[in-house]
C-alpha cells in the first residue's frame, strides 16, 4: 500500500520556524473553525500596538513569538495568569479535521475555546503521539466503544493498537481522532486538558484530563504549551497587569487583601515561600541550533533531508541535539534514546558494537511497542525513513567516524528457526532457571523478580523489566528470530546482558527462546464492549492489561 509523503508538511513547518520546531506545530490558524470571540492577528496587533510596559519599554510587542520564558522575573505570575485565563486548555481534534482548511499532514489541537485566544494549530505526528500516548498515557481500554469494531480491547497503549490495525498507513489514526475529536463524540469535552495545581517549589504544574489522567509539566514544558497560543502581543494584558499591580499579583494569595481561606490557597498551589518578581540565575533558551551534517560524510544529501524530518517529527522527544532531552522527554515512562554515545538497544550486531544501518531503519520503521516511539511507516515514506535513520549518525562522534570510514560491524548470524521449536520449551525452562532469568523477570515471567525494582539503564533511569507473558509488547520484536537476537545479543545500555557466550549450543539457544515464547498465551486476551462494564474490575490488571 502506498503512503502519501508528508514532505510538504515538513517543509511547511521548517519554513515557518526552523529552529523553533521543538514546538512541532505550524501555528497556522483555521479561522472558519473558531468561535466568534476569537481574535485575528490584525485584531491582536491593534490591541498591543503602541503599548509600552517594563517588558517592552522601547519596542512593539511581537506577534510572531513568545519571548517570555522560565527564569524571567515575571514567569511565576505569568503561569498563574495563563491558568486563570485558561489559555492552554486544549482538545486534540482530528487529523486534518472537520472544517479545517489548512495543511493535512498532522493533527489539529484546538486551544482556549470561547476566548479571544481561541486558536487551532497543526501538530506533527511525533508531537501528537508523544503527548497523547506518552504524557496522557492513553490505552485502548479508555476507548472500548471505538476498539470494539476491531475485536475488543487489550489494555495496550493506543499507539500500539492503532499500529496493529494497519502498520502501513495513518488511516487508523485518522479514524480514531475523528471519533474522539468530533463534535458528536462523547469524549469531545471529557478529554479536555486543564491545569490543576502549581508547585513553585519544584517548578512544576500538575494537570488533569479525561479518563482520570493526571500528569506533570516542568516550567519549560509549559512554556512550549503556552507558545502554541500566545505571543508577546497576545500576552499584552499580562504585561500591563504586572506593571499596574506589581510582582505577586497572580502568584500570591491575598495580593489584593481579599483574605481567601488558607485551604483555598493551598489547593491552588500558592506557595508562601515563592518569590515573585525575582529572576532565576539562568533563563530558559528555547532556540537550540540543530546539529549540522559534516560535509565529508557519505550520503550527505540524504542526511540533510533526514535532518528536516528529524526536526519536524523526532526532536520533541529525542531533543534537537539528539541527547534524549526533548521537551516531552521528562513525562515519558520509557525515556527517549540518547543518540550521542552511539549506544543502541536494538541491534543485530555484537554487544557493544554500533548497530547496522538496517537496524536503525527497522526501529524507525516498526517503532518500539510499549513506548511512545511510533511505527513511522504509518506517517513517513520509505525514502523519509531511509534519510532520517541516516541523520542519527551525526549525533555520535563514534557513529560518524564509523560511517565515514565504512567500518560498521556486520550482523551476528542467526540460525534457522527449528521446525520443532515449541516442544523445546520444557528443556528451555530448565535453562531459564539455570541462567537465573527469574532474578529479573520472575519465576512466572511477569517481570517482578527480586532485582526488578532496582534496575536502571546506563543513564540512571529506572527501567521496567519486560513482562514475558505478553510477547506482543517485546520492544525488540516478538518473532522467534527477534527473541533470539535479544537474548544472545543483549540490549546495550540496559541490564539485559548478552547470553551468547553462555550458551554456545544452538539447540539450547532455541530451547530458551521456546521457553520464553511459551510464557505467553496463543493470542492476546480481549475484553469486549458487551462485558466491559461488568468485567473491567476483574479483567483489567494493575497496569491496565486485559487478563485472561
Amino acid at each position: 500500500m502506498s503512503r502519501p509523503s508528508i514532505a510538504p508538511f515538513v517543509l511547511f513547518v521548517v519554513l515557518v520556524s526552523f529552529v523553533l520546531l521543538v514546538a512541532a506545530c505550524s501555528g497556522r490558524s483555521n479561522r472558519a473553525h473558531l468561535g466568534p470571540g476569537a481574535w485575528s492577528s490584525a485584531q491582536w496587533q491593534a490591541r498591543c500596538g503602541g503599548v509600552r510596559t517594563s517588558y517592552n519599554p522601547s519596542h512593539e510587542l511581537s506577534d510572531s513569538e513568545l519571548t517570555l520564558t522560565p527564569g524571567d522575573a515575571r514567569w511565576l505570575d505569568f503561569v498563574y495568569w495563563a491558568i486563570n485565563n485558561k489559555v492552554a486548555e486544549h482538545q486534540v481534534e482530528a487529523y486534518g479535521g472537520t472544517g479545517w482548511n489548512g495543511p493535512k499532514g498532522g493533527v489539529i489541537f484546538h486551544w482556549a475555546p470561547g476566548s479571544h485566544w481561541e486558536r487551532d494549530t497543526l501538530a506533527s505526528f511525533g508531537f501528537t503521539i508523544g503527548h497523547t500516548v506518552g504524557e496522557h498515557r492513553w490505552l485502548d481500554t479508555m476507548f472500548p466503544d471505538f476498539f470494539e469494531r476491531y475485536g475488543g480491547v487489550k489494555g495496550i497503549n493506543v499507539k500500539d493498537r492503532l499500529t496493529e490495525i494497519d502498520p502501513t498507513s495513518a488511516a487508523p489514526w485518522i479514524e480514531f481522532l475523528r471519533y474522539g475529536g468530533s463534535d458528536a463524540s462523547p469524549y469531545y469535552r471529557y478529554l479536555f486538558h486543564q491545569e490543576s495545581v502549581v508547585d513553585p517549589a519544584h517548578r512544576e504544574i500538575d494537570f488533569i484530563a479525561g479518563q482520570g489522567v493526571a500528569f506533570t509539566y516542568s516550567y519549560e514544558r509549559y512554556y512550549h504549551e503556552l507558545r502554541e497560543v500566545l505571543t508577546d502581543c497576545r500576552a499584552v494584558s499580562f504585561f500591563e497587569m504586572y506593571d499596574r499591580f506589581g510582582p505577586g499579583f497572580a502568584s500570591q494569595g491575598n495580593w489584593a487583601h481579599q483574605n481567601p481561606p488558607p485551604a483555598a490557597l493551598a489547593g491552588a498551589g500558592y506557595d508562601p515561600t515563592a518569590q515573585p518578581g525575582v529572576a532565576e540565575a539562568t533563563r530558559y533558551e528555547p532556540k537550540i541550533a540543530p546539529v549540522a551534517v559534516p560535509p565529508e560524510l557519505p550520503e550527505r544529501e540524504a542526511l540533510e533531508r533526514g535532518q528536516r524530518v528529524y526536526l519536524a517529527q523526532c526532536a520533541v522527544c529525542h531533543g534537537i541535539r539528539g541527547d534524549g532531552k526533548g521537551f516531552l522527554a521528562r513525562n515519558l515512562d520509557v525515556k527517549p534514546r540518547d543518540f550521542t554515545g552511539g549506544t543502541y538497544k536494538f541491534r543485530s550486531t555484537a554487544p557493544g558494537e554500533l548497530p547496522a544501518m538496517a537496524d536503525v531503519v527497522r526501529t524507525v520503521r516498526v517503532g518500539v511497542p510499549g513506548t511512545s516511539m511510533p511505527a513511522w511507516t504509518q506517517f513517513l515514506t520509505d525514502a523519509e525513513i531511509h534519510d532520517v535513520a541516516r541523520y542519527l549518525v551525526v549525533f555520535s562522534p563514534r557513529f560518524s567516524a564509523a560511517w565515514r570510514a565504512g567500518t560498521l560491524s556486520p550482523p551476528l548470524p542467526v540460525s534457522a528457526v527449528p521446525a520443532d521449536l515449541a516442544p523445546l520449551a520444557s528443556t528451555g525452562r530448565a535453562l531459564y532457571d539455570k541462567m537465573m532469568c527469574a532474578t529479573c523477570h520472575g519465576a512466572d515471567g511477569r517481570g517482578h523478580g527480586p532485582s526488578s525494582p532496582s534496575l536502571k539503564d546506563e543513564w540512571g533511569e529506572p527501567i521496567r523489566t519486560a513482562d514475558l507473558t505478553y510477547r506482543w509488547t517485546f520492544k525488540n520484536g516478538n518473532r522467534a528470530e527477534d527473541l533470539y537476537r535479544t537474548i544472545f545479543g543483549g540490549l546495550d545500555g540496559t541490564p539485559m546482558p548478552a547470553y551468547g557466550g553462555m550458551l554456545a549450543n544452538e539447540r539450547d539457544r532455541w530451547s530458551l527462546v521456546a521457553a520464553v515464547l511459551a510464557l505467553s498465551p496463543p493470542a492476546p486476551p480481549l475484553l469486549h464492549l458487551a462485558d466491559f462494564a461488568k468485567q473491567r474490575a476483574t479483567r483489567l490488571g494493575p497496569d491496565g492489561r486485559v487478563l485472561p
